[in-house]
């Protein structure tokens, strides 16, 4: 048993334990009402239970956290109040969406694998009989899929060995993908008929959403240049025109970095699996992947021909191997093999998904390998229903990549100039001490004095806390367009910081 699962038993006895209680709630979403559903099967707790919890987790975390702060450190009783309310409030909040976000990662796995079960499937409805049971060998794919429902779908296989009616187990079934129900559901009005085949694959909601994001991701990355930018400006003129406060410098830097790693991981994580996109864009994978794509489409090609998928594989290495670089090595290792009849094609399948190291490739090898042997002579079709999958969602990555370089030119450039206006600004905090420290000048006041007077131990805190600033910023600019020599351009960055800085600074001096 893993610690998260542990930690989930803990706190699913907690809501159990107060379920019989009228305990004041704490509802931070209103959930649908298949969550709801959910909530009772897989955890059998009611989404009140959890709000109360959250109103406990709540009202215990603001008390500990304010008598602590009250006795250990000198803060007003207002901030004090403040900060232990926001703490509370979060500490609540992760509890109660806790469970919520378990379903929403189910959710996304079945959506994700939810065309290849399609694609299967239809090729099992294809090459069956008409009196074959084709509930029956749906639960038995679903079972067998490794899935988060797969063990429902074993339990079902259960109860129908018992007798009962496989539809009607079908038809009270509620899982966490909206996606897969309505399939389910267009499948059981069917009766499981051909017909419903080509209806499976009209565009899913990961899709849908992953075309949101590219319509707010502009607007997002907005917000992300706009505290990376004037956080560290704001900073400066803070530092220039009050004393240098300690307290709220710590408080503040480390702030500002979990706000840029914050907005960096909410508007631009990329967690949509679908099968054609390369999350956190890498030129080597996608690179990988094209070739993959360029195999398989003459693999299928060959398959259309009535050869034998053995065949077909040895005629796609060889029409294409000319374009391999990344592949030439873990395919060419399995020719061999299949040359000298050391392995069946399912092992072929099984040792290239090992080489390649990748869950992608290992779900479409899979599938691929499910239906050659479910049906060889049909297969060449699935296949190429699995390529259009992949085009499509190709097509929606160009579209990612095309608003990424648009940002490229714009990144590049507040690299360069962010460090040197900063550094420009930061250089002028000797001229402030200077002027606020009122020295009169007379002849026993020296270089020394002055030097000792400008260059104090604030003015290294200055120079490093401007430096950090600049560091973290151009850090995610550099994460936003996926830059892969980002050390180097940080490493420019941050001397054209202290360059700029020290620049300044002796000028300034020239004219003290």
């Amino acid at each position: 048993m893993t610690d998260s699962m542990v930690i989930n038993d803990i706190l699913i006895s907690f809501c159990q334990k107060i379920h019989p209680y009228n305990i004041p709630c704490i509802k931070f979403k209103e959930l649908d009402f298949r969550y709801k559903l959910i909530y009772k099967k897989e955890y059998k707790i009611d989404e009140n239970d959890i709000n109360k919890a959250s109103f406990i987790i709540f009202l215990i975390s603001f008390i500990v956290l304010f008598i602590t702060s009250i006795f250990i450190t000198n803060f007003s009783l207002i901030m004090v109040t403040i900060y232990s309310f926001i703490l509370a409030l979060i500490f609540s909040y992760t509890f109660n969406i806790r469970f919520y976000k378990e379903i929403k990662k189910k959710e996304k796995q079945i959506n994700a694998l939810l065309y290849l079960v399609k694609i299967y499937f239809s090729l099992i409805q294809k090459s069956l009989g008409e009196n074959a049971d084709y509930s029956i060998n749906f639960i038995k794919l679903i079972k067998e899929y490794k899935l988060p429902i797969s063990k429902d779908f074993g339990e079902i296989l259960s109860k129908i060995q018992l007798g009962q009616n496989p539809e009607a187990l079908l038809s009270e079934i509620i899982t966490p993908s909206e996606d897969f129900n309505s399939y389910l559901k267009g499948l059981l009005l069917s009766n499981f008929s051909h017909d419903n085949i080509r209806n499976g694959f009209s565009e899913n909601s990961l899709e849908k959403q992953f075309r949101t994001y590219l319509r707010e991701i502009e607007s997002k990355l907005t917000v992300l240049f706009f505290i990376g930018l004037f956080f560290p400006l704001g900073l400066c003129f803070l530092i220039l025109f009050q004393r240098i406060n300690y307290f709220l410098l710590i408080s503040i830097l480390p702030l500002f970095f979990v706000s840029l790693k914050f907005l960096n991981k909410k508007f631009l994580k990329n967690d949509f699996f679908l099968l054609g996109l390369i999350n956190n864009y890498s030129k080597k994978e996608k690179t990988k992947f094209d070739e993959f794509i360029s195999f398989l489409i003459g693999f299928t090609m060959n398959l259309k021909r009535n050869i034998s998928p053995e065949i077909a594989f040895l005629k796609s290495y060889s029409q294409n191997k000319r374009q391999f670089k990344l592949l030439e090595k873990p395919l060419k290792s399995q020719i061999s093999q299949l040359l000298n009849f050391s392995c069946s094609f399912d092992e072929i399948l099984e040792n290239l998904h090992i080489e390649l190291k990748s869950i992608r490739f290992k779900l479409i090898l899979d599938v691929i390998g499910k239906i050659v042997a479910e049906n060889a002579y049909l297969s060449h079709e699935k296949i190429t229903d699995i390529l259009n999958v992949i085009s499509n969602h190709q097509k929606l990555e160009n579209r990612l990549e095309i608003i990424i370089r648009g940002e490229r030119f714009k990144v590049l450039l507040f690299l360069f100039l962010l460090p040197i206006i900063i550094g420009g600004i930061g250089g002028l905090i000797p001229l402030f001490n200077f002027v606020i420290s009122n020295v009169t000048f007379n002849p026993s006041f020296n270089f020394a004095s002055l030097f000792d007077l400008i260059f104090t131990y604030d003015f290294i805190i200055i120079f490093f806390s401007l430096l950090y600033c600049v560091y973290v910023s151009s850090y995610y600019f550099l994460k936003i367009i996926n830059y892969e020599r980002r050390k180097i351009l940080l490493v420019v960055s941050n001397t054209l910081y202290g360059l700029a800085f020290f620049f300044s600074c002796i000028n300034i001096l020239n004219y003290i």
